[in-house]
């Protein structure tokens, strides 16, 4: 639990789930089996085993699910990282970008399926279907959306800013100045809820980002056990100059 906490997942978590749901009721029937032939003392018996087997299931379903959310953000982050990889080195439109990476969605979707079948607790149902369709939607909203998104728009105004200063003779000297402008709010909420939007003007680009994951605990003690900021503003000055 402390490791999910952090944002972890747990090796081979289905197989030991399942091991513990079966041994930890073993045990308590072996130490409490004097007492199954009693009247009153049985009763009693049976009552607590059917609450240290709800409470264990709880615990285990629980951790199901974040280990399910953990890893649909891990995925989802490499693909973004892999697209960017790729957008820095190829020259592609983005109908390029889209077609040329059908086969990374795929990879992506295969790792994830893999990944969240360690996850499994047949003896409580607890299976990857849903997981699985649900990330099919995303990774594909995600390659869809990504020649629209800021860290997109970003590098690419990068890449005009490179072509334009290699074109430039070397005795033409120049002075040139940019504003970034970058807000992250941060309100209520477990991190369901994320977007992003930007604006670029010339040389000067705003982008500002929402996030509700202020009451998530992994953010919590990201922040050393405070919450978040609501809004977090980031300005930076370019200065470029040439002589």
């Amino acid at each position: 639990k402390h490791r999910v906490s952090r944002g972890h997942l747990v090796d081979n978590f289905g197989p030991n789930a399942d091991s513990l749901m079966v041994r930890t009721l073993d045990l308590f029937d072996r130490d409490t089996m004097s007492a199954a032939g009693l009247p009153i003392a049985g009763e009693k018996r049976l009552e607590m085993r059917a609450k240290l087997q709800e409470r264990t299931e709880k615990a285990i379903r629980e951790l199901f699910v974040a280990q399910m959310s953990i890893l649909e953000k891990l995925t989802l982050k490499k693909f973004n990282n892999a697209l960017l990889r790729k957008m820095g080195k190829d020259n592609e439109d983005s109908k390029d970008l889209f077609e040329n990476n059908a086969a990374a969605l795929r990879t992506a979707a295969f790792a994830f399926e893999a990944k969240a079948s360690t996850l499994e607790v047949p003896g409580l149902s607890l299976s990857k279907s849903k997981a699985v369709q649900d990330m099919a939607g995303k990774l594909n909203n995600a390659l869809m959306t990504f020649p629209d998104s800021p860290a997109a728009k970003i590098k690419a105004m990068k890449k005009v800013e490179q072509t334009v200063s290699k074109q430039k003779k070397p005795s033409e000297g120049s002075i040139d100045f940019a504003l970034d402008f970058v807000a992250m709010i941060r309100p209520d909420g477990f991190g369901n809820l994320q977007g992003f939007a930007g604006y670029q003007l010339g040389p000067h680009s705003v982008t500002v980002g929402v996030h509700n994951d202020a009451d998530d605990p992994q953010v919590i003690a990201s922040f050393g056990g405070v919450r978040p900021p609501f809004i977090r503003v980031q300005p930076k000055l370019k200065l470029d100059v040439e002589l």
